[in-house]
C-alpha cells in the first residue's frame, strides 16, 4: 500500500495532528494504516493514546538489539502506531553508532504491506544544513521510498513568505510531493485570504482540500483521540474524511500503482 510521510514546511503547523486524524479517516474507509513516528520528542503516541511512561519505540529497539516490530501499538479504534520511542542522551548517541542499521530497519519497515497504508511523521528538514544530523541519511532513505509527501503549511504570513523565499531560490516540489494547508480559521477574514493567496500563487502544487481550525481538533487531542471518532459531524473530521478519499483516488485501495 502507498506510503505517505506527512512533514512541517516549518515547526509548529500541526503535521503530528494531520498523521493520527488522516489515519482514523483512512481506518474508517476500511484501510489498514501504521503510523511512524520519526520525531525524536515522541509526541505522535500521544494521540493514540499510548501512555507517555512507556519509552518503548523503535529507535530504542535499535538500541537495544532487540526486535522492533514488539514496540507496536494499537489504539483503541484500530490504528496502529510505531513509536519513536525515548532515548537518554546516552543511548542517542548510541543510535547515532547504530544508524547504519537504523536506515536498513526503516526500509524493512516501510516496505510494501498488503491491506495497509504507511504514514510517515517525519521531522522538518527543508534546509538540512546539518550533514552530521544523526537521521539525515534515514530521512534521505524514506523520502526515496514515499509514494507522495505532504509539507503541511499553516494560512499565515510566516508560511506564504517561507514558500515565496523558497521559489526565488528556485526549490520545486517534484509530482510526488504536495502542499497542504492546516488551521483554516472561518472567522477571520487574514486567515481565508492568505489561504486564497496560496492557491492562487502556488495552486499546481497545493493539495485540493485544506484542513479547517474548529475546537473539536483540539479538543480530540486532550483526550487522546481522533476528531473522527470524538466529533464525528465536525468541520475538520470532514476535512479528514475529504484527505482520505482524495488520497484514495490517487492511490485506491489495493496499492500505490492503482
Amino acid at each position: 500500500m502507498p506510503v505517505v510521510i506527512v512533514s512541517g514546511f516549518r515547526g509548529g503547523v500541526g503535521s503530528t495532528t494531520i498523521v493520527s486524524n488522516l489515519a482514523s479517516a483512512l481506518q474508517r474507509a476500511d484501510c489498514q494504516t501504521l503510523s511512524i513516528d520519526l520525531h525524536p520528542d515522541n509526541q505522535l503516541c500521544v494521540h493514540y493514546g499510548v501512555d507517555q511512561e512507556i519509552p518503548t519505540g523503535w529507535a530504542q529497539a535499535i538500541v537495544d538489539g532487540d526486535d522492533w516490530k514488539r514496540c507496536a501499538f494499537q489504539s483503541a479504534d484500530g490504528r496502529r502506531i510505531l513509536p519513536f520511542g525515548e532515548l537518554s542522551h546516552f543511548q542517542f548517541a548510541q543510535f547515532r553508532e547504530a544508524l547504519p542499521a537504523s536506515i536498513a530497519a526503516m526500509a524493512k519497515i516501510l516496505a510494501p504491506q498488503p491491506d495497509e497504508w504507511l504514514l510517515v511523521d517525519m521531522p522538518v528538514d527543508r534546509h538540512r544544513a546539518l550533514e552530521e544530523n544523526t537521521i539525515t541519511r534515514l530521512y534521505q532513505e524514506i523520502y526515496a521510498l514515499a509514494d507522495i509527501t505532504l509539507y503541511v503549511i499553516n494560512p499565515e504570513l510566516g508560511c506564504y513568505r517561507l514558500l515565496k523565499q523558497a521559489a526565488l531560490n528556485g526549490e520545486s516540489l517534484s509530482d510526488k510531493q504536495l502542499y497542504v494547508i492546516n488551521g483554516v480559521n472561518t472567522n477571520s477574514s487574514l486567515s481565508m485570504d492568505i489561504e486564497l493567496l496560496l492557491r492562487a500563487e502556488f495552486s499546481p502544487q497545493m493539495l485540493p482540500v485544506s484542513i479547517h481550525q474548529d475546537t473539536a481538533l483540539p479538543e480530540a487531542a486532550a483526550f487522546m483521540a481522533a476528531v473522527s471518532e470524538y466529533m464525528p459531524d465536525s468541520k475538520s473530521a470532514s476535512d479528514f474524511h475529504s484527505l482520505a478519499l482524495w488520497l484514495l483516488g490517487r492511490f485506491g485501495k489495493g496499492g500505490a500503482g492503482e
